[in-house]
């Protein structure tokens, strides 16, 4: 399937990536992740973009950034990693470009997804074998989760997990069951059925034309929506214009 652009993605919750050209160590020690982190933390005032959680690695950075703009967070990122590149050459003495593309940006439109992301982004350090523990790196925001400050404080993480969530205990345990109903902030029904299409593709290897060409392989798919995104028979029946009695054949053991 087509990459979405990121005029269409309708979703506010975004994990976003910046990565060094070549996958160099842009960020090589504490003094050049305090600068981006600075340069990040000065530029967000002027933006209305609510960073969830982070992790700046040494030649990566990995964001979770809220924001009903996506022409926000363009101009942001943009100002962010221009600003950075200016100083990082200037510093090095080097010219050219310093970070890989702009930056990547994957859509999230459920909630489990949405905290699978936050477990990703400050498991970074640990997966990486720099910590053992999430906890004992300084620069993602792990442990204001932990200590309920910062991100966790805002309005958009109380509606998703509570004001008195033991993030510290949920780290380790089972997302899916957990968390406050907020459909209205994270999908339109198109763009969630796409995003499950692309999981069960890139779970199963399956190209879209291999889908639509075999029965079962749409029931898999069909089951896959149903119970793994809790997706209604009537949203996916609707993605692909399936009739009712098809989509009853289709959906039976499901």
């Amino acid at each position: 399937m087509a990459r979405l652009a990121r005029k269409d993605l309708k979703t506010p919750f975004l994990h976003v990536m910046v990565q060094g050209v070549n996958k160099e160590y842009i960020f090589e020690n504490n003094y050049y992740i305090e600068k981006y982190l600075g340069i990040i933390r000065k530029n967000l005032v002027d933006y209305n973009i609510t960073i969830i959680a982070y992790c700046i690695m040494n030649n990566h950075a990995h964001f979770l950034i809220f924001t009903k703009d996506i022409e926000e967070l363009g101009k942001f990122m943009h100002k962010c990693n221009l600003n950075y590149a200016q100083m990082y050459n200037k510093d090095k003495n080097r010219t050219g470009v310093l970070f890989r593309n702009r930056y990547q940006t994957e859509p999230i439109y459920d909630t489990k997804y949405l905290i699978n992301c936050i477990k990703y982004i400050h498991n970074n350090p640990v997966k990486a074998n720099m910590v053992l523990k999430p906890e004992e790196y300084k620069y993602s925001n792990y442990n204001d989760f932990i200590n309920n400050k910062g991100a966790t404080q805002t309005r958009i993480m109380q509606k998703i997990y509570g004001a008195k969530c033991n993030y510290g205990v949920l780290f380790k345990e089972s997302f899916e069951k957990r968390f406050l109903d907020i459909k209205d902030e994270l999908r339109s029904s198109k763009e969630y059925v796409i995003a499950g299409i692309k999981a069960y593709q890139k779970q199963k290897n399956k190209t879209l034309s291999q889908v639509l060409m075999s029965r079962d392989i749409l029931k898999e798919l069909i089951s896959f929506l149903y119970n793994e995104y809790g997706l209604k028979y009537v949203e996916i029946s609707n993605f692909f214009e399936i009739q009712k009695g098809t989509m009853n054949e289709l959906k039976k053991n499901n």
